[in-house]
């Protein structure tokens, strides 16, 4: 196991760990810090290898910084199209399709209709998700942005690498009692989460990838 200072970036050496009581101490700083704390908050596994990427997932080395990303495609997409398709056909067929039939227009039905809309809409985005997702991280010097979408379509986020402290790996802010979905959190003065739809070995490996990109940043 490494531990790293998190003032001086230096290894603190075994001899220097407590376990038991879940203790650090580093001798140049002479600080002591929670071995967990610090585990939880981006120390990379020494076996991790950032060129064997999961399948689904990607990095690139562009130069001034980085590019890796994975898909979102699940096998929850052979239940989720057909039941959005069934859904949407029924409800959106039944309140809209009637009066397109009949040639009569009511604005009651309409209104009512507004919720199987947007919940066409959000079904509809989810299962395209499963199908032919992705999430894409990309750093250019202190420029960093995070896209979740479907080809060219989707949602750009943009932050600043220098402002990052952390990379953790958290429940999302809607998450309930017992719930098993995570997502990735680069941690600064604001937090930024994505990746909620990524499968274990993917959001791992994009997790230990950015820890790795901020730990040599701070070099």
């Amino acid at each position: 196991m490494k531990i790293t200072c998190p003032k001086c970036k230096l290894v603190i050496p075994a001899s220097h760990l407590n376990v038991e009581t879940d203790v650090a101490v580093c001798e140049k700083c002479n600080d002591a810090f929670s071995i967990s704390a610090l585990l939880a908050s981006g120390q990379v596994p020494d076996d991790f290898n950032i060129h064997d990427p999961p399948r689904g997932a990607w990095f690139e080395d562009t130069g001034t910084g980085c590019r890796l990303g994975a898909t979102t495609r699940s096998p929850t997409a052979l239940l989720l199209v057909p039941f959005m398709c069934v859904w949407s056909g029924f409800s959106l067929g039944g309140i809209y399709g009637t009066q397109i039939v009949n040639g009569e227009f009511s604005l009651g039905m309409s209104l009512f209709g507004i919720p199987f809309v947007l919940g066409t809409l959000l079904f509809g985005s989810i299962a395209f998700m499963t199908v032919c997702g992705k999430v894409v991280v990309v750093a250019d010097g202190d420029d960093g942005r995070v896209f979740q979408g479907v080809g060219p379509i989707g949602w750009t986020r943009r932050f600043d690498w220098a402002s990052m402290s952390s990379v953790e790996e958290a429940f999302p802010s809607w998450h309930h009692s017992g719930s098993i979905v995570k997502v990735i959190s680069l941690v600064g003065q604001t937090r930024l989460s994505f990746g909620s739809m990524l499968s274990d070995p993917r959001r791992y490996y994009l997790l230990q990838c950015l820890r790795k990109f901020l730990a040599d940043r701070s070099r």
